[in-house]
């Protein structure tokens, strides 16, 4: 009767522990008899703020390891499920942050925030089955709709729009070794979809264009306008100009308009006071063609 006792209570421990393997819980049970229930099948892509040039995110107890990108972003595909420790290392930092909930087949997002050369996360860990993703980093290799990013496997989707500087062009026309950003959907097997890729040369098309990044508070609106050119039809939503530091930022049809979380938002939503960071195109006369706007403050 005594065993029977323990088996019972085992077995409702364990199924009460798998009812609870979601983001935010682990799926890591154990027991007498048991092993953890760990694949290496899951996928982790996060951002770092605080970060630094150099620095990479490894999953302790695996060989995993992703850089960082300049904007903070990294990615890690065949991770273990349950609960996992990274390890955040490079350029005087050595921090570790736990992260519960990873699950096999399912996209784990989180933000980590670095601090005096510790490491938290910020907001609790978001798991679906694909997550919105963006990148940058160097070509490695292109074969037909594959593509292979600083390591990250991406496929070019049916809809793929390519751009050198603010003009589109083919696929086949990137060049391996050269810098891009990728905007599209990370899947649970790791691979990227891309909807959007912009080859991030130094001579991108228009002679003396190049690419920024400006983050600061937007000090004013200037106007707000349809873009009509790229679209005869254009959705009920407003492609404003403003000021971030002095710059003039422009936006159109093409630009992503998102929250600093990721989630998507409108033009109309761009507000004089806001915290934002551009992406884009400076032009020869000053100005930035964006095509990100993600504002804070949600």
């Amino acid at each position: 009767m005594r065993r029977k006792h323990f088996v019972c209570q085992f077995l409702v421990g364990l199924a009460a522990a798998l009812a609870a393997a979601g983001c935010g819980g682990s799926a890591a049970v154990t027991g007498p008899g048991t092993e953890a229930l760990a694949t290496g099948a899951a996928v982790l892509q996060g951002t770092v703020r605080g970060s630094q040039s150099g620095l990479q995110v490894g999953v302790v107890g695996t060989p995993l390891v992703a850089s960082v990108d300049e904007e903070g972003q990294f990615a890690l595909a065949q991770v273990p499920a349950g609960t996992v420790t990274l390890r955040l290392e490079g350029a005087g930092i050595d921090a570790r942050v736990s992260v519960p909930g990873l699950q096999d087949g399912q996209v784990t997002s989180i933000t980590v925030q670095l601090a005096g050369g510790s490491a938290q996360l910020t907001g609790a860990p978001s798991c679906t089955p694909t997550a919105e993703t963006f990148f940058s980093g160097k070509l490695e290799s292109i074969s037909g709709a594959r593509l292979v990013v600083s390591g990250r496997a991406v496929e070019a989707s049916p809809t793929v729009k390519v751009w050198r500087g603010n003009k589109g062009v083919t696929l086949d026309s990137l060049q391996v070794g050269e810098k891009v950003k990728v905007w599209g959907t990370l899947r649970g097997d790791g691979v990227v979809a891309a909807g959007d890729i912009q080859a991030l040369t130094s001579e991108p098309g228009p002679a003396g264009w190049s690419w920024v990044v400006l983050s600061g508070v937007i000090e004013s609106l200037k106007s707000s306008s349809l873009d009509v050119h790229a679209n005869p039809n254009p959705p009920k939503s407003s492609y404003p100009t403003f000021v971030v530091k002095g710059v003039t930022v422009t936006t159109n049809a093409d630009t992503k308009f998102r929250w600093s979380d990721g989630s998507a938002c409108s033009g109309s939503e761009v507000r004089a006071g806001k915290p934002v960071t551009v992406e884009g195109w400076k032009r020869t006369d000053g100005t930035v063609k964006a095509q990100l706007v993600a504002l804070g403050g949600k």
